[in-house]
């Protein structure tokens, strides 16, 4: 276990760097965008492919996902009564940062950096969770609220659903890598040594664009809803990942245990920004929150990891 300080400076070094470059003008935040979309279609499914088609499965880690997706759902049924009064413009916008989370950009690299292969493997498992809350059901809710779609008459139904679900190439990755694990087929060294390439890459990457995404330009118009979304998020977060980490069996090791809290406590994901232009809502807002969530996360999850000493 690498030391926890250690990985926590570098990480904020690299998230500084990249919000330097972007304040000297090097990189535009739109520019953001391209980097997004070199992790989300090369990087991050390289590194779902190098560990989830590797994982040792055991009954008990079905449990990693299934948190995961229990709390996605007890969030957007939250933030649907939260904001039932709301217009849909800002109702579908604060749903959308109550599901899911960034763990492919944020957790990725800390707990590579922090627990080495034995943690990546755990928290791959809480992120083929959070691809089906992330790209299934937070995508279903923007689709549905999106003044845009409501405006343009757009039918939301299985078809097109599926079509979008079929273009994701981190939910088309956990499929391929859970598809080579069960058959038991051993991807060829060439492969293997171009998967572990990009898979490196993606840790400098993903704090480099969080960097970029940072953004300390807030408004003060919708702060109750943006506090509210917070609130709630951290509050039932930290109450159900204490919970857990305290009271479930004791086959579960202290690795699966603190890595199962924490996973409730991660950032909102980066996803819901190209959703949030997608759909048209207020991407400022939207962006706000998210780099609210990683501020809160980092001190929180650094905090943590030191008191409960794992």
């Amino acid at each position: 276990m690498t030391d926890v300080n250690v990985v926590f400076l570098i990480s904020i070094f690299i998230v500084a760097i990249g919000y330097l470059i972007k304040r000297l003008g090097i990189i535009k935040e739109e520019n953001g965008d391209v980097i997004a979309k070199i992790i989300f279609n090369v990087t991050l499914p390289a590194v779902i492919l190098k560990f989830t088609s590797t994982i040792q499965f055991e009954l008990s880690l079905i449990l990693l996902p299934l948190v995961n997706l229990a709390f996605g759902l007890g969030m957007a049924a939250i933030g649907i009564i939260s904001f039932r009064k709301h217009p849909n413009r800002l109702k579908g916008a604060m749903i959308m940062t109550m599901v899911g989370f960034n763990i492919a950009h944020f957790f990725f690299p800390l707990v590579e950096g922090i627990w080495g292969a034995a943690g990546m493997q755990y928290i791959a498992l809480v992120d083929a969770g959070n691809a089906f809350t992330i790209f299934v059901l937070c995508y279903i809710l923007a689709s549905v609220y999106s003044p845009k779609n409501h405006e343009e008459g757009v039918k939301i139904d299985v078809k097109f659903i599926l079509k979008r679900l079929i273009k994701s190439a981190p939910l088309m990755s956990y499929v391929i890598a859970l598809t080579i694990n069960f058959s038991g087929f051993t991807i060829p060294i060439i492969f293997s040594e171009l998967i572990d390439v990009f898979a490196r890459a993606n840790t400098a990457l993903a704090l480099l664009l969080l960097g970029i995404f940072l953004n300390f330009k807030f408004g003060k118009a919708e702060w109750i809803s943006i506090i509210k979304v917070l609130m709630l998020r951290y509050t039932l977060g930290l109450f159900v990942g204490l919970i857990l980490f305290f009271f479930l069996p004791t086959i579960f090791d202290p690795l699966f245990r603190i890595i199962i809290c924490l996973s409730l406590l991660l950032p909102v994901g980066l996803a819901v920004i190209p959703f949030s232009v997608e759909y048209d809502y207020d991407q400022k807002l939207v962006t706000m929150i998210v780099n609210l969530s990683i501020i809160f996360s980092f001190g929180l999850i650094w905090v943590l990891i030191l008191i409960l000493g794992v």
